[in-house]
């Protein structure tokens, strides 16, 4: 555990130096957690978005309303269902697809740095049992 904790740590620290040098100095990793699963899923109910995202739906509610506030995402009514609002993302944050998508193969080349391709998913799924337990 305290390994991961130290590879956490470090991890938060280079996505936070990147995310500096890339002039968004407005956004913590865990916005960017957010960010990237919206790119890959469009738009999110606040339910769904905290289970991919691993966090409580309150912590979610609240880095959502951050990033409300700054502009990345924004809430629309469900088409489908009028009772739920979904997450999406605004222009702003789409502009800034390529810069995350960048920074996320750049932090996991560093985690992955000297595995193999077996090594890597052996680690990934490994880290997901153990989360699982709790």
């Amino acid at each position: 555990v305290f390994l991961a904790a130290q590879l956490r740590d470090q991890a938060y620290e280079h996505v936070t130096s990147e995310l500096k040098r890339l002039g968004l100095v407005d956004l913590a990793p865990s916005h960017g957690a957010i960010l990237i699963t919206l790119y890959r899923e469009k738009a999110l109910s606040l339910k769904d978005l905290s289970i991919r995202i691993h966090k409580k739906k309150s912590s979610t509610t609240e880095l959502v309303d951050k990033l409300i506030r700054l502009g990345y995402v924004e809430k629309a009514t469900s088409v489908e269902d009028q009772r739920v609002k979904l997450v999406r993302l605004t222009p702003r944050s789409a502009a800034h697809k390529e810069d995350f998508k960048v920074l996320s193969e750049n932090v996991n080349g560093r985690v992955y740095k000297g595995f193999s391709r077996e090594e890597q998913q052996q680690f990934t799924d490994l880290l997901s049992r153990s989360l699982k337990n709790y």
